[in-house]
């Protein structure tokens, strides 16, 4: 018999994109352009290149994938600053890179928000996992796992047991179909952990 199931889930640009925000890859250069140096030494084009972005985000609403999270209550890190989880009404969302939305936005060179928190919450998966006898899944969506730290919180969960499942490609529909299935049973332990750690 298999056991129950508890996820938490990492998120990147992919998960967004269907919402008609685009990817770093779909503007060649601009990566360059975010960082604390640029900033200082560019802060016309800089403001510029934020305003382009933000202006980007404005007026979207949460994909799918967003909703289907929310729907079963999973427990989001983050690397976006659209504030489309907040917006699908997430209960539990650690924005590492900051958000438009509270211009608090991360950019290279400075340090992300909720690094603690994040290892916390792969730490109280794995502890909660031990004590409930349930698996543990850590859900990475829409993210080419290009920046080090979303590789080091995959490496935690890994080391810990969690199992990583990928979803790179319609996001929307594989995200989905990935939780109704884990749940289609119940999902009395995902409530449970929520609970623990809200």
């Amino acid at each position: 018999m298999s056991k129950n199931k508890v996820v938490i889930a990492l998120t990147g640009a992919g998960i967004s994109k269907s919402a008609g925000i685009p990817t770093f890859q779909e503007f060649p250069g601009i990566s360059e352009k975010l960082s604390i140096n640029y900033k200082r030494s560019n802060p016309e084009d800089f403001s510029k290149v934020m305003s382009m972005l933000k202006s980007n985000c404005t007026g979207k609403t949460p994909t799918a994938a967003h909703l289907a999270l929310a729907k079963y209550e999973i427990p989001i890190i983050t690397m976006n600053v659209d504030g489309l989880h907040k917006a699908a009404k997430s209960k539990y969302i650690l924005e590492i890179h900051g958000s438009f939305e509270n211009d608090d936005v991360v950019l290279y060179g400075q340090q992300i928000h909720y690094a603690k928190e994040s290892v916390e919450l792969i730490n109280r998966l794995e502890n909660f996992c031990k004590r409930y006898d349930v698996d543990g899944i850590l859900l990475i969506i829409g993210t080419s796992m290009q920046t080090q730290f979303a590789n080091y919180l995959a490496m935690i969960a890994e080391d810990a047991g969690i199992k990583i499942k990928e979803i790179n490609s319609n996001a929307d529909e594989e995200v989905e179909n990935f939780l109704n299935e884990t749940f289609k049973i119940e999902s009395k332990y995902q409530k449970i952990f929520v609970s623990e750690i809200d």
